[in-house]
């Protein structure tokens, strides 16, 4: 798994075309690393852009333990 800040991380900039993509690769890289979804979680919240990242971080799902289910709650944000 790539930390967070290394040019092999995943990273959203706020594209929202872009979202779904990121949140598979985010979901690929934590089931090949053998990450828990929490973990995974903050994760894709950490290669976020630091806007996007502080209103993922106040959805209820954020402290949730199923990422499909934090994946879906952010994606309700970005209609298209």
């Amino acid at each position: 798994m790539p930390l967070p800040t290394s040019a092999a991380a995943p990273y959203f900039d706020g594209n929202a075309k872009e979202l779904f993509t990121f949140f598979n690769i985010v979901d690929e890289l934590s089931a090949k690393a053998g990450i828990a979804d929490k973990a995974s979680i903050k994760f894709a919240v950490r290669c976020a852009d630091p806007n996007e990242a502080e209103l993922w971080r106040d959805i209820p799902e954020y402290d949730s333990n199923e990422f499909e289910d934090f994946a879906n709650a952010v994606l309700q944000f970005y209609p298209g």
